[in-house]
């Protein structure tokens, strides 16, 4: 499918080496121009601190539990690519006193400009599928931060659900988690692409006509949200994913690697200053 448009909705770095004292300074400074607080928080990062500039958002967060007692811990921020600019000081800053920044992970959004009817989603994994609220989730709440944790939805809902009223039209998005099991400096990300397909099998469901009544019962079924694959026996959930061969396929890892570089090049940039083409040796791809 050629007029799928993708981005990236959001990106998570760590910086590493990050002292306490340099912490502190900022800190304070957090305190002075955002009239904050951090939230303590008893797994994952100890403190909190969720930045707002204009209509832009930072997450910071700092000194993983699991690091023992030490003057210098891992930093972390998450936010759109798009609010980086919005923070660039920071960013400067945390930059010039971290030993090194590394990826760590990103949510890729793969738009579809057809009903949500229309985008027929599998794992190849054996994960369940949920439904919330309209959205279709493949994973727990608690593994949506775990690579390929996936989430659809009817964007055009969403978006009209918040007062954005655009012009009429279809589109479903398909976001997928990337994290990297390897430790990738941010400046060699563009070479890693994520993939996705070994995860899940994706097809638009052009023409159901030639496929059995009872199979199409099925299908309709599961595309319209009145079940989940799970209530459906090995057989049939084998059979249906054959069927899905007739109709339009969707290469998540073609259609990741073609768009990545000009995704992640200005987030590259603004975070590090600069971006390298070469691999890291010793990382695999994907």
């Amino acid at each position: 499918m050629n007029n799928v448009q993708l981005s990236v909705d959001k990106i998570s770095v760590q910086y590493h080496g990050v002292t306490v004292d340099f912490y502190n300074r900022i800190a304070l400074s957090f305190r002075d121009w955002f009239d904050i607080k951090p939230s303590i928080k008893h797994r994952g990062y100890v403190y909190h601190w969720h930045l707002v500039h204009d209509d832009a958002y930072l997450y910071l967060r700092y000194q993983p539990w699991y690091q023992k007692k030490a003057k210098k811990y891992t930093l972390q921020i998450e936010t759109h690519p798009d609010h980086l600019k919005k923070f660039q000081r920071l960013l400067d800053a945390l930059q010039s006193h971290s030993q090194q920044v590394f990826f760590s992970r990103s949510e890729l959004a793969f738009d579809f400009p057809v009903p949500m009817s229309h985008v027929f989603l599998a794992s190849n994994t054996g994960r369940n599928m949920n439904i919330y609220e309209g959205s279709r989730y493949f994973g727990r709440k608690d593994e949506s931060k775990n690579n390929a944790f996936c989430r659809t939805y009817d964007k055009m809902a969403e978006r009209v659900s918040k007062g954005i009223i655009e012009e009429a039209g279809e589109c479903t998005r398909v976001e997928l988690v990337y994290r990297p099991a390897e430790k990738i400096p941010l400046t060699n990300i563009i070479q890693y692409p994520p993939k996705f397909n070994d995860f899940y099998t994706c097809t638009i469901i052009s023409d159901l006509q030639p496929v059995r009544a009872e199979k199409r019962a099925m299908i309709l079924a599961l595309q319209h949200g009145l079940m989940t694959p799970d209530e459906l026996s090995k057989h049939h959930r084998a059979s249906i994913r054959e069927l899905m061969v007739m109709q339009q396929p969707v290469d998540f890892d073609a259609l990741a690697a073609k768009h990545w570089s000009e995704l992640m090049t200005i987030p590259c940039e603004l975070v590090c200053g600069k971006f390298s083409h070469l691999p890291v040796q010793g990382v695999r791809s994907g």
